[in-house]
């Protein structure tokens, strides 16, 4: 029903993400019309931790889970990447294997560039700059959590955590036990502070989800 719609039409809001903002609007509209639509229409794993890169993903829609796996063969959350974000960058560019697996959560599209084409985006200064303002936005976020996970109790790095993966959506899917995991903490200890910030009216607890009813309240204490 698409195919013949070119995607800087489709997906006019992209031209202002992170990525392409300042950029001539010719060469905006370029990167989004060579690149290819993956549409999800549940749960999957489009990229495979070790996997060899073969380019960049850009959200169109929806959400994208970033996980990575230990020694072990357990996964562990990092992060959840929105629309407007950008996905597989580093290691396309670098031309080696992604560090991490990234799971389209349902409804999500994506936007796919081949690595054939990025190169020509790298010789543009302003698309450059895009990338490492990327970057930059991922190692003080990256340091940040680093900080509480090491300093801070129990209770205000689940505040941390259910602030950052809030911005967009109220509702948080994750279960109980798949926040004790993040937080690394007991299960019982994690019922123990939900139940405590479902008390103050913070959240709310779903099957399998939790839905943040008051983000104001939930960032008090938390050192931003």
């Amino acid at each position: 029903m698409h195919s013949s719609i070119e995607n800087s039409i489709r997906f006019p809001h992209l031209a202002n993400c992170r990525l392409l903002q300042n950029i001539p609007a010719d060469l905006s509209k370029e990167f989004l019309n060579k690149s290819v639509v993956k549409t999800f229409n549940h749960d999957k794993i489009f990229i495979e931790q070790g996997q060899v890169s073969n380019g960049i993903y850009l959200i169109a829609h929806g959400k994208v889970e970033i996980s990575r796996l230990n020694h072990a063969g357990q996964s562990a959350f990092m992060s959840m990447s929105e629309v407007g974000g950008c996905i597989g960058e580093i290691e396309a560019i670098a031309e080696k294997e992604y560090i991490a697996s990234c799971t389209a959560k349902k409804g999500t599209i994506l936007l796919f560039l081949p690595r054939l084409y990025l190169h020509d985006y790298l010789k543009h200064l302003e698309f450059v700059k895009n990338l490492s303002l990327i970057f930059l936005e991922r190692m003080e976020s990256n340091n940040s959590f680093r900080s509480i996970d090491k300093l801070d109790p129990v209770d205000i790095r689940l505040r941390a955590y259910l602030h950052f993966m809030s911005r967009r959506t109220a509702k948080i899917e994750k279960s109980q036990a798949d926040l004790a995991d993040i937080i690394c903490c007991s299960r019982q200890t994690m019922n123990k502070e939900l139940g405590k910030l479902r008390k103050l009216g913070v959240l709310d607890l779903k099957s399998g989800a939790v839905v943040i009813l008051d983000r104001d309240i939930l960032a008090k204490g938390i050192d931003h």
